[in-house]
């Protein structure tokens, strides 16, 4: 009888053991078919947000579900994969459970309705793109009837114009397009208050640029850089507010600095409840450099120059705090006696 008793507590009790898990499908596309422009970097964007999610936040390797245009079979991102991978997900993810949803490609607005791009889409009519890609309000509903208690989508589909021919010209982000998008989800069925966000690569009215230095979108670099550890708060935790502030900083002074234009990421937060997307990660500060310039150059005798390359051999860094300084070794030629050959003393400063 008592056996019996345990057994039963022993299986009530299991439901509240489970352990919540981290999930995560991201779609990037840079060569669409059917004469739609091609984008250069945001496969290299999810791939690398793949990465942090595995490396910094915790998920599990197989609860990461990539799909680029370079893979076959159900992951290659048709309109019919795509949302075919967020009906299993959404089927099988928990109350206790986390969903991170990543779109980086094209997207459109055609007669009043919204779409993403897949990689077979068709734009050549309204009814070959309703038929071909994947509509806003569907993925919308599908994320709506996750039970997860953390909810995060990211969107990054707005950078240059789609259309064949055009595109040099700005695709920006349409009213239309953002209220296309609308989640509404109900309390967490394990009484915990539900979260839910969506981080837009740009705001209304903006386009979101691609850095060919850096190999990766404006926004995604930010991003990428925040979940590092640069967004990390005193607890070592990446909330998704943080991450959007960092993001949303960095961001809009690239913008102004090298574009002279405006991108503005922006968060849509729904619930009560703080989206904490990866905690133990030390934070990190943010210096970047500039290219090096000399701001000293003096020429040594042979002896001084041979005395002065021993201490240095080769060139040398020194660092102090923020600071690099470059010591670089030129011999001239010029002079045709030994003992006085000059060795060319270049002092090259690197500074945030």
């Amino acid at each position: 009888m008592m056996l019996r008793r345990f057994c039963l507590l022993f299986l009530l009790l299991i439901p509240t053991l489970a352990v919540a898990e981290k999930y995560a499908l991201l779609v990037g596309i840079n060569d669409y078919p059917n004469d739609i422009s091609p984008l250069r970097y945001c496969v290299a964007d999810v791939v690398a947000f793949r990465d942090a999610l595995i490396n910094v936040a915790g998920f599990k390797k197989d609860n990461v579900h990539l799909m680029t245009d370079q893979m076959d079979g159900q992951m290659q991102p048709t309109n019919i994969n795509i949302v075919k991978r967020l009906d299993i997900l959404s089927q099988r993810i928990k109350a206790d459970d986390t969903l991170v949803f990543y779109f980086s490609g094209h997207g459109i607005v055609n007669d009043g309705s919204s779409f993403l791009l897949a990689v077979n889409s068709d734009t050549s009519t309204q009814n070959t793109l309703e038929m071909s890609a994947v509509p806003l309000d569907r993925v919308s509903k599908i994320l709506s009837s996750v039970k997860a208690q953390q909810l995060l989508t990211v969107i990054d589909a707005c950078r240059n114009n789609p259309e064949t021919g055009r595109s040099g010209e700005d695709n920006i982000l349409t009213d239309d397009f953002s209220k296309g998008f609308k989640i509404r989800r109900s309390s967490s069925s394990n009484g915990q208050p539900s979260v839910s966000a969506t981080l837009y690569a740009c705001n209304v009215g903006e386009r979101a640029y691609e850095w060919s230095e850096k190999g990766h979108g404006v926004f995604s670099y930010y991003l990428l850089e925040g979940l590092n550890g640069q967004a990390a708060n005193s607890q070592g935790q990446v909330t998704v507010t943080g991450l959007a502030e960092y993001t949303q900083s960095k961001v809009v002074d690239w913008a102004e600095t090298n574009r002279n234009k405006k991108q503005t990421p922006w968060l849509s937060l729904q619930g009560g409840a703080k989206l904490v997307l990866a905690t133990g990660v030390e934070r990190r500060e943010s210096v970047e450099f500039v290219a090096p310039k000399v701001i000293s150059k003096t020429s040594l005798s042979k002896e001084s120059g041979v005395l002065f390359k021993r201490l240095f051999w080769g060139g040398s860094l020194i660092s102090a705090g923020a600071v690099a300084v470059i010591f670089l070794f030129k011999r001239s030629s010029a002079d045709q006696d030994d003992d006085f050959e000059t060795t060319a003393v270049e002092i090259e400063v690197l500074v945030p």
